[in-house]
């Protein structure tokens, strides 16, 4: 611990802990972390060092904001070094175009992989991000699924922070004198993400307090909930992937619906909510997305994955 820092407080260092160690994170455990340099990032790997992980850090340059981007780098080598942990900087420039902010995330999460190798891989995702999620996810898919965002593992994917606000974090950081770098992108109105950041939780907040956490705990029972109808709606599937069409017709039509998309997903398709309802309610042979096939015998609905069958509108 470099000299001048004061040590976490007591209630968020035991928050922070608690869901740590149910994340199987603790002495010695490998785990690669995410730091772009942003208050989330920094607590999230000061804290892990401090826990005693055996962690590795990557930092992924987009180089998006030319000098603010190298210092950001900077930021990175001063953190982890004061830390005597590991750092790997990683080129993650990407070509200017529509969707840049999943590109960009697309090649961070391919930087972790390959740094990781098998290991956890820890990002600073807060009870914040985990609200603006839902509210994103809701909005944009219509679907109760949506409240499902940002669950504390996935996979090898893991969130320490998530029961810590974004509040939390910087105050946190300010008790203990330590530096983060802010992102000017973040308070730019035009990305969907923002607008929910920037305008929406305010608006919510003055309706409710506590808005932003029970939000974010809506998640949390949403995604335990979950894990009970996955469980329910797998018993639909059989081994090879097909889906019982005597079992999905009687049973309730939440547990069809989780069926056939996670049916699909087997196969890398993904259901948009009219391909579920048509075969749900009236199965038959069905061109999807990608040029994917749902085929229909008279037992079963069995997925062919994308590129199985031509793209509807051609020759």
């Amino acid at each position: 611990m470099p000299v001048g820092w004061r040590r976490v407080s007591a209630e968020l260092v035991s928050r922070i802990a608690e869901r740590a160690g149910a994340l199987g994170l603790g002495p010695t455990t490998p785990v690669v972390a995410m730091l772009s340099g942003g208050a989330d990032s920094t607590l999230l790997v000061v804290t892990l060092a401090e826990l005693g992980c055996a962690v590795r850090v990557v930092h992924v340059e987009h180089g998006l904001r030319s000098e603010e981007s190298e210092e950001d780098a900077a930021a990175c080598r001063t953190l982890t070094s004061a830390l005597d942990v590991p750092l790997t900087i990683v080129a993650g420039q990407v070509e200017a175009g529509g969707n840049l902010e999943s590109r960009l995330r697309d090649v961070r999460r391919a930087a972790a992989l390959k740094a990781a190798d098998g290991d956890l891989i820890a990002t600073g995702h807060t009870l914040s991000d985990r609200a603006e999620t839902v509210l994103y996810r809701l909005a944009s898919s219509g679907t109760a699924r949506g409240l499902t965002a940002l669950p504390p593992r996935d996979g090898q994917w893991v969130r320490p922070l998530i029961d810590c606000s974004r509040d939390d974090v910087r105050d946190e950081l300010r008790r203990r004198g330590v530096a983060w770098r802010d992102d000017p992108t973040n308070l730019e109105a035009g990305p969907a993400r923002n607008r929910i950041r920037l305008d929406v939780l305010p608006a919510l907040a003055l309706a409710h307090p506590g808005a932003e956490r029970n939000l974010a705990r809506a998640a949390g029972l949403a995604d335990d909930e979950r894990a009970v109808l996955d469980a329910l709606a797998d018993d639909l599937i059989g081994n090879d992937g097909s889906v019982s069409l005597q079992a999905l017709t009687i049973a309730p039509p939440a547990l069809q619906r989780i069926a056939l998309r996670r049916a699909a997903a087997r196969v890398g398709v993904t259901l948009g909510h009219d391909d579920v309802e048509a075969l749900r309610t009236d199965p038959r042979r069905r061109t999807l997305p990608g040029a994917a096939m749902a085929e229909v015998s008279r037992d079963q609905i069995t997925f062919l994955p994308p590129g199985s069958g031509r793209p509807e509108g051609s020759a």
